[in-house]
């Protein structure tokens, strides 16, 4: 019985870390160069996009500004899904 429990606690486990595992497979590819991939990964999927910073080399991601209203709301519950408040 007792192996029985121990079974079921590696499977627990396991399980656990491959769900955790499968959330980072949601990043987007061109987001796994910045430093926020989270943020980056939603801003492309509500119409933002990755630019260059003004006077340097380096790539940074935007939210689409302006438009409308549901798009912001978009970006914010998807920031939430990956666990930003």
């Amino acid at each position: 019985m007792l192996n029985n429990a121990a079974k079921l606690v590696f499977v627990s486990v396991a399980v656990w870390l491959l769900a955790g595992s499968a959330d980072a497979q949601q990043i987007h590819p061109r987001c796994m160069i910045m430093k926020d991939k989270v943020g980056c990964t939603c801003a492309l999927e509500n119409g933002g996009g990755i630019g260059r910073r003004p006077g340097t080399n380096r790539k940074r991601w935007y939210s689409k500004r302006g438009g409308q209203r549901h798009v912001n709301e978009a970006f914010v519950q998807c920031m939430i899904r990956h666990g930003r408040g």
